[in-house]
């Protein structure tokens, strides 16, 4: 439970850095949506650094799921975050 507690904290982080509110992970590929490339020009050197990690946190879902995967980050009313699996 602490591991996905920690990924979880993971992908909250890169939301509020980068803006990226979903992220997919299918046949060991990540999928981001162009959308959300786009609004990273900005800060693309930071965003380059952080990719290895990334990728290596999605294949840590991977694993725990054992399938593909869809995340959204949200917040709610109370600025709370979460992350949902799909």
């Amino acid at each position: 439970m602490e591991r996905l507690d920690i990924l979880e904290a993971y992908f909250v982080k890169l939301h509020q850095h980068f803006g990226i509110k979903e992220i997919g992970f299918k046949d060991r590929a990540l999928q981001i949506d162009e959308k959300y490339l786009r609004s990273m020009v900005f800060c693309c050197q930071d965003f380059n650094e952080e990719f290895d990690n990334l990728l290596e946190h999605c294949q840590k879902v991977h694993q725990e799921l054992n399938r593909d995967f869809r995340l959204k980050i949200r917040r709610d009313m109370n600025n709370n975050y979460f992350v949902l699996v799909a």
